[in-house]
């Protein structure tokens, strides 16, 4: 046990957070294998059982990560569920042969890595220090035990070792940096013809029978997902805000122990000077300046100054926009200009990159007045704010252990966590998996929470979800309808529009493959092709794979063909997403040339090389172990 832990008790943090310390495995991190009973198994890896509720969890956390990446390009039908559920069913399989493998070969993490490593965590710190009781409560939230929680950090440090000691030994030959060169930055001298669906839309002939043979066979073009309304408590900088006691004598104290937070406004001067000093601080650091140094001696942070300006890990929605935008935009190591937001000029660094996070360190020049020329009447409201606010924070520890004590004892209804803690019961109209949800509801945990079994099936209140800095939400199902499929009757329309397009973009498509039999056999050119039947050209001449002003499926066909023979073509075709379809000819091939890399640029180029090889490697030694290990997959086909 890690009892130096135990003996710094202070406060609260929900396991949400926990989830973001899990060493990354390439989907996800490895999970607690503990309390899984006489659940339904989808596969065992030397007799280590993976149940069905494990993977459904892993599914959903996928499907969130996608939809958090893809934004509002997310559609529930690019993830076919059973291709998808295999494909997350064989990394889970990885998973278990690397912990198993790591357990073998006697990889072990001792005590005092694991406790430096938790308490290391900024999530489960408080001003800077380990705290105990965010440590306590984030474990009891998930139902595990702090041994099984321990354990789980042990195995994932463990196979860590694994992972690292492949990467740490990889490297990139100058063989493979000009080859790899010569056919990532390769382009193509392309010519290309689009065959539109709307062309043969007016031709299509709806009939009845063919229409609902359509729409049965396309179900899932017609689901109706499961869904959820909810009521929840919400605990945040706003609810407990408006908690606190307000008298004059406490603001007057709060001021004047904070005077200089509420210095005289802010003004040209000032932000001119504070503007200024930031660029002098970024031109130091560009010249060679030591940016951890300068940090703790220029940054106007009171949090991270000492700490070398250290922000530690960061991921989306911690962050202003500002400086969230200019962070996310770099590359490890790399520094940024000089970034305005509402708390001043920052410079931000970051230190390293690990998949949607970033490990961070920033200079933050604040535009200062003259605190000597403030009066309290000035700024009162400031003080309320900040009052509020800092009370806020206080209360809120308390506030969400009661919380999560009080919707326990009572699973069945929200009703006296509220009436104990003062705060209103507030709801959601119908979500599903795929729905944005509320901005202040906006993270995948809710989601999880809301269709996990327990709350949805059992009609549990969920357990406390940590889903921000300082917010706290425990939610239950009121109403839930099951998936479906839209009824015929009821969308006819929309049936008999899809099935015309369908069949326009297979006529679209039947003439283009018509078209490009005979530019192969050498009948037509492709300018035949486009005046005898007045079909769109374009002629983008050399493209590299990434060329912004080529359909994405037109470019991923020019360079799956072979190149061609000098004074020849290479032609192919390929439909879009949008149902026209698209001739493709290839007149030449330029390949990359290694002799025009930077100085800048060769490093970048090995270290992305030696991360590729190292991936297959890695694959490798995870194929071998998987050939030596006794797996049993009873996923059934859906």
């Amino acid at each position: 046990m890690l009892q130096a832990i135990r003996e710094k008790a202070q406060g609260w943090i929900a396991w949400a957070i926990v989830i973001l310390i899990s060493i990354p495995f390439a989907l996800w991190g490895i999970q607690e294998y503990l309390g899984v009973g006489g659940e339904p198994e989808v596969a065992e890896v030397d007799g280590d059982a993976i149940t069905e509720r494990m993977l459904d969890q892993r599914v959903r956390d996928f499907r969130d990560r996608m939809r958090n990446q893809l934004g509002e390009a997310y559609r529930a039908d690019l993830f076919q569920e059973g291709v998808l559920k295999e494909q997350v069913l064989d990394a889970m399989i990885d998973e278990m042969v690397l912990v198993n493998s790591a357990r073998s070969w006697n990889l072990r993490t001792s005590d005092a890595q694991a406790y430096s490593f938790i308490s290391s965590v900024p999530s489960f710190q408080r001003d800077g220090q380990f705290d105990q009781q965010m440590y306590q409560a984030a474990v009891r939230n998930r139902g595990m035990s702090e041994a099984g929680f321990e354990q789980t950090v042990r195995q994932d440090m463990a196979v860590a070792q694994i992972r690292n000691g492949i990467e740490a030994t990889v490297f990139a030959t100058q063989n493979d940096v000009n080859t790899m060169l010569r056919l990532y930055e390769q382009k193509r001298k392309l010519r290309f013809v689009r065959v539109p669906a709307d062309a043969f839309r007016a031709d299509v002939k709806i009939d009845a029978d063919a229409v609902r043979a359509y729409y049965e066979k396309h179900p899932a073009q017609y689901r109706v997902p499961e869904q959820v309304k909810l009521n929840y408590l919400l605990l945040d900088e706003s609810t407990l805000g408006g908690l606190v006691e307000v008298n004059e004598n406490a603001l007057m104290e709060y001021y004047e122990g904070h005077k200089s937070e509420f210095s005289a406004a802010e003004t040209p001067q000032a932000i001119d000077q504070a503007k200024k000093k930031a660029e002098q601080l970024l031109q130091q650091i560009r010249d060679g300046a030591d940016f951890a140094e300068l940090a703790k001696q220029n940054s106007d942070d009171p949090g991270s100054s000492e700490n070398g300006g250290d922000l530690g890990w960061v991921e989306r929605g911690m962050m202003v926009p500002q400086f969230e935008d200019a962070a996310f935009a770099l590359d490890a190591g790399a520094v940024s200009d000089v970034v305005k937001t509402d708390f001043g000029y920052h410079i931000i660094q970051a230190v390293e990159i690990r998949d949607e996070k970033r490990s961070l360190r920033h200079i933050l020049v604040a535009a200062k007045g003259n605190a000597d020329d403030t009066e309290f009447a000035d700024v009162r409201a400031q003080v309320e704010t900040a009052y509020r606010k800092f009370e806020a924070e206080n209360l809120y520890f308390d506030y969400a252990e009661r919380l999560a004590e009080t919707a326990y004892e009572n699973p069945s209804t929200l009703g006296p966590a509220a009436e104990a803690l003062g705060i209103a019961v507030q709801s959601t109209d119908w979500l599903s998996r795929e729905s944005p949800l509320p901005a202040q509801l906006d993270s995948p945990k809710v989601i999880d929470a809301a269709f996990a079994d327990d709350v949805l099936n059992e009609g549990n209140n969920s357990q406390l979800l940590e889903i921000g800095p300082q917010r706290a939400v425990v939610l239950r199902v009121v109403e839930h309808a099951p998936e479906t499929v839209k009824p015929f009757e009821d969308n006819r329309v929309e049936i008999e529009q899809d099935f015309v397009n369908a069949q326009a973009s297979e006529a679209a498509a039947q003439a283009g493959q018509q078209a490009l039999e005979a530019l192969k056999s050498g009948q037509e050119t492709l300018e035949q092709l486009v005046s005898s039947r007045q079909w769109e050209a374009k002629e983008p001449g050399l493209v590299g794979r990434n060329h912004a002003d080529v359909p994405a499926e037109v470019l991923d066909e020019a360079f799956s063909l072979q190149p061609p023979a000098e004074g020849a073509a290479a032609f192919g075709g390929v439909v879009s997403a949008e149902g026209d379809y698209f001739v493709v000819a290839v007149d030449a091939v330029e390949y990359g040339n290694p002799d025009k890399l930077t100085e800048t640029e060769k490093p970048m180029l090995d270290a992305q090389i030696g991360r590729k090889v190292a991936t297959a490697q890695m694959q490798d030694l995870i194929n071998s172990l998987r050939a030596r290990a006794a797996i049993d997959i009873k996923l059934k086909e859906e």
